[in-house]
């Protein structure tokens, strides 16, 4: 599985931000349909072997005051544990 910043781009006070997932034909066998439905603050689209996970960051946010390269670090990461969901691995806290 490989993650990576597919798509930025400002509006206002907002970054649109689309994560890219490149997966294995195995990986993307796995993955969990029903639990898609689970994933909270992403719209996520599938398209072959890619899954696109779309959100807006608001840099406005009291919360979300980091820069922005910071942002899209936890972004990443918060991807990377939804597609642990998604195969149904234990999530190690």
């Amino acid at each position: 599985m490989q993650v990576d910043v597919d798509f930025l781009e400002k509006s206002d006070q907002d970054w649109k931000v689309r994560m890219k997932v490149i997966l294995t034909k195995d990986e993307l066998s796995r993955i969990d349909h029903d639990a898609l439905k689970e994933v909270e603050d992403f719209q996520i689209e599938i398209k072959d072997d890619i899954l696109y996970f779309k959100s807006f960051l608001s840099i406005a946010e009291p919360w979300e005051d980091e820069p922005l390269e910071e942002l899209l670090k936890a972004t990443k990461l918060e991807v990377e544990y939804w597609m642990r969901k998604l195969f149904n691995e234990e999530i190690v806290k």
